[in-house]
Order: structure tokens, then C-alpha cells, then sequence
């Protein structure tokens, strides 16, 4: 084998390993990773281990931590990340309007994304009422079907790709969340009858409620969805219809600004 295939079909593999790292570094947090919680969370031998943190340092997607001998995500992770979720400046021109309605009607809002078998947040502004969400944070996936940031694009998607993500997260949405797969189509069929999304209630955050639209461009794609979460004691049905209406009015904004040159992800 030439070396050129012997790159090419240890190419994977590395990618793989290095990614594992990374997520290994994420997973322990403020406190950063040490080599024990690599190796104890790969195979990887320590001197391969080294390499790749050497090679992940050299190129800012690591960075030593205060405690000695630990690591935290990189800053080029960061600056990736936030033109990665971007697309089209879509969190730029989302990020004012979510600071706008959070402002008047107190409560959280988000900006979610299809991400494969997830919905991503891209941004969140609370108001004087925040209230807990399946993420913490921007960046944070949740499995769709799992909120009404995701029933939203759920019902956005052809039938065949949506059928393949409920069949695939199925067993997850249930033991994770005590959630049906039918209960979450017969969300989808109501947001078709009604133009809006409520979340499946499940076994986490049974005292919050929500409601969410989705962003779709002038040819009807869907580019991301705007989510609401509240209290269940603020949803009344004046509520209710003010927040899905300067939702709506934010969505039609955002497209009119953009001026068709969003393109979906």
C-alpha cells in the first residue's frame, strides 16, 4: 500500500480519536480533562493520547487548564462554533429578535436548528420570567421529539426523513423521556391543522410548557425554528396568542431583512 492510501485509510479512525478527545474534554468541564479520564473513556494507548493533545493544543482546540496537567476546549472551537451556527447570519439576525420578545412577554426564547437526528440551539435570551429547557445552553441537542422546538421542525420535514428520525430515536425518546413516538405525530398533525407547535409532554419538566414556529425562507424550506418556554401557570390563552403572534412577526421580519439570501443548513 502506498503511503498516500495508508493516510487516506487512517484518516477515519484519527478523526474519530481526536473527536473523542474533545468530547472527553467537554464532558469534564470547568475542571478540564487529565490523562486518566482519557484513557479511562477511550482505548487509546497514553502515548497516542499525547500526540493527539499535543496536536489539538498546537492548533487552539485545546488549552491547558489552571489545575496542572488538564485541559479545556479551545478558544478555536469557540470562534468555529459561532460561524458554524450562523449560517447565513441567521443567529445574527435572530439574536435581536429573541432580546425583543423575551423584553415584552418576559419569557425564554430560542433559536433551534436540525441538526440530523437532534434539534441544536443556535441562541437564547431569557426575561424577567426564564424558566428551565431540555438544553443548557447555546450549543446544547436535544433528540427531536423531545419539545416544541422540535415538533416544530419535525413537522417541517419531508415524511420519509422524518419517519426515519422517529424510527431511529424511538427507543430513546422513551426510556429518556417517557415520550411516544405516536404522541409526538399527533403533535405533528395538530401543528399542520394549526400552524403551531406544542411540546410532548413527558417525564422531565412536567411544571414548563412551550410553544414554537418554525423559519421558513420565501421557497418554504425551513431554516430553524423560534421556541418559547414558560411557565405552565403564565400560558394563558391571551399569552399564548401574543407570543405566537410576535413570533410569527419576528419570523416574517427576519425573512424580509435577509432578503432571500438565507440558505438552509
Amino acid at each position: 500500500m502506498s503511503s498516500a492510501s495508508r493516510e487516506s485509510s487512517q484518516t477515519p479512525s484519527t478523526l474519530r480519536h481526536v473527536m473523542a478527545l474533545l468530547r472527553v474534554t467537554a464532558a469534564c468541564g470547568a475542571r478540564g480533562a487529565g490523562i486518566d479520564d482519557y484513557l479511562d473513556a477511550t482505548e487509546l494507548s497514553r502515548p497516542t493520547i499525547y500526540r493527539l493533545l499535543k496536536g489539538l493544543r498546537e492548533e487552539g482546540f485545546l488549552r491547558p487548564s489552571p489545575l496542572r496537567h488538564r485541559y479545556l476546549l479551545g478558544y478555536e472551537l469557540l470562534v468555529l462554533g459561532a460561524e458554524a451556527g450562523n449560517g447565513g447570519s441567521l443567529r445574527d439576525l435572530s439574536r435581536p429578535r429573541l432580546l425583543t420578545m423575551a423584553q415584552r412577554l418576559g419569557d425564554s426564547f430560542y433559536l433551534f436548528a436540525h441538526d440530523g437526528r437532534y434539534a441544536v440551539c443556535l441562541e437564547v435570551q431569557n426575561g424577567a420570567y426564564p424558566v428551565g429547557s431540555f438544553v443548557a445552553s447555546i450549543g446544547g441537542r436535544v433528540l427531536l421529539g423531545v419539545g416544541q422546538a422540535s415538533v416544530a421542525l419535525l413537522a417541517s420535514l419531508e415524511s420519509r426523513e422524518r419517519e426515519w428520525i422517529l424510527t431511529a430515536n424511538r427507543d430513546l425518546l422513551q426510556d429518556r423521556y417517557e415520550i411516544s413516538v405516536e404522541a409526538v405525530e399527533e403533535e405533528i398533525s395538530r401543528f399542520h391543522r394549526e400552524g403551531y407547535a406544542r411540546g410532548v409532554e413527558g417525564s422531565s419538566l412536567p411544571e414548563f410548557t412551550g410553544l414554537a414556529i418554525p423559519i421558513l425562507d420565501h421557497s418554504g424550506r425551513c431554516l430553524g425554528a423560534f421556541s418559547c418556554s414558560m411557565l405552565k401557570s403564565r400560558m394563558t390563552v391571551d399569552h399564548r396568542r401574543d407570543v405566537l403572534a410576535m413570533m410569527a412577526e419576528q419570523a416574517d421580519s427576519l425573512m424580509s431583512e435577509a432578503h432571500g439570501l438565507l440558505q438552509a443548513e
